[in-house]
């Protein structure tokens, strides 16, 4: 698994062209917010929102910095809309993996797993606030003021989504993804403890491995051993999460 982060065209000697832009969308070239809100979930992937100055994103762009006031009434919110745009962005990925992935239940389970780890390997300095809220209480308190139930409701339809791959998995069923109708499965999903308890473990074991591997984990980061099998123990690791869904 190559470690890739948002950042990695995010230097400030890249050219912003058309090819730069359509990474993020179908425009070649968005509206100028826009293109605020995409440099700025490249930057704070790469130093985070401590570290985050808003003048760089200005100077890249060539405007004045009072735009982000002009836009989003200061950093702050810009910071929240942005990690909004980014989650978004994150869930997405998930479900395009198992869109992807050959049509077996086995296969687009795995490519969930998988894509969760590549995912929060590219969130970098996102991953603190999305995953750590109290690392970042005023940006965090932002995005739950002005997103909070747009999140939750992304973060239920994916562990809905994501049971009916557990119990495609159980069943050897591969249901499409146009059929599941959240709304009318949350009910029944939050009506049957097994169900839940399996998709909250292959979510909360997966976010695990994720934020361990994003991380570069202190204790563990120095261990050569370690790193040079890391692909193989992540392997290892969803081999393992899919066989206990049978127990």
């Amino acid at each position: 698994m190559a470690r890739r982060r948002l950042s990695d065209t995010s230097h400030p000697d890249t050219k912003l062209d058309d090819q730069y832009w359509l990474r993020f969308g179908d425009l070649p070239q968005p509206p100028m917010r826009d293109k605020i809100i995409f440099l700025t979930a490249e930057e704070v992937a790469t130093v985070g929102p401590a570290e985050f100055n808003v003048a760089s994103v200005c100077d890249r762009l060539g405007v004045t910095h009072p735009m982000v006031n002009h836009y989003f009434r200061g950093r702050d919110n810009l910071l929240a809309e942005t990690a909004y745009v980014v989650y978004q962005r994150y869930i997405d990925s998930l479900w395009k993996a198992v869109r992807q992935a050959p049509p077996e239940p086995r296969a687009r389970l795995r490519a969930w797993m998988s894509q969760q780890i590549t995912g929060t390997d590219e969130l970098g300095g996102w991953g603190g606030i999305l995953n750590y809220p109290a690392s970042s209480v005023h940006i965090s308190g932002l995005l739950e003021e002005r997103y909070g139930e747009d999140i939750r409701g992304l973060f239920e339809t994916n562990i809905i989504r994501l049971g009916v791959l557990v119990e495609d998995v159980r069943r050897e069923l591969t249901t499409s993804l146009d059929q599941i109708d959240v709304a009318a499965l949350r009910a029944q999903f939050l009506a049957d403890p097994q169900i839940m308890a399996r998709a909250a473990t292959v979510a909360w074991s997966t976010l695990g491995v994720a934020v361990w591997n994003a991380g570069q984990h202190l204790a563990s980061s120095k261990i050569e051993e370690l790193q040079a099998n890391k692909e193989a123990l992540i392997e290892a690791h969803i081999d393992r999460m899919i066989a206990t869904i049978l127990i």
